[in-house]
């Protein structure tokens, strides 16, 4: 009886060690947002670090699709409407410690007080970023 107890445990023991060692190599974070801006460029997206600092950050056009997917290859940008009480924020993705993709879940009315314009004529080299600067 003390055998089987014995390798019982340590088969446990193994399928919790397989468990985690087949995490994701996919990391998240979330930020809530102050204010997002349109621009004919993008999104400028103004945020509230975890040091309670707002922080701002260039989100341009081109990474958002209508799916998450544009041509077979995950887009950097996805756009979720709602009426949440949470929105709005955002979440960021790293995959293997690099940028892959953010999420903005965004107020469904456009009238709402967290959505603000540019002026056309800010520089629109703000815009052009392969990956957005992030404050923690």
């Amino acid at each position: 009886m003390k055998k089987i107890s014995i390798v019982a445990v340590f088969m446990l023991f193994l399928a919790t060690g397989l468990a985690f060692a087949n995490e994701s190599k996919i990391y998240a974070r979330s930020f809530n947002i102050e204010k997002v801006y349109f621009h004919q460029k993008g999104y400028k997206v103004t945020y509230i670090t975890g040091k309670l600092k707002y922080v701002s950050t260039y989100l341009p056009h081109s990474w958002f699709s209508q799916s998450s997917m544009k041509g077979g290859v995950q887009a950097k940008g996805e756009l979720a409407w709602g009426n949440d009480p949470s929105y709005p924020y955002m979440t960021v993705f790293w995959r293997d410690g690099k940028f892959s993709h953010v999420r903005l879940y965004l107020k469904r009315s456009l009238f709402d007080v967290s959505y603000g314009v540019i002026s056309p004529n800010q520089d629109p080299a703000d815009f052009d970023v392969e990956e957005p600067l992030l404050e923690f």
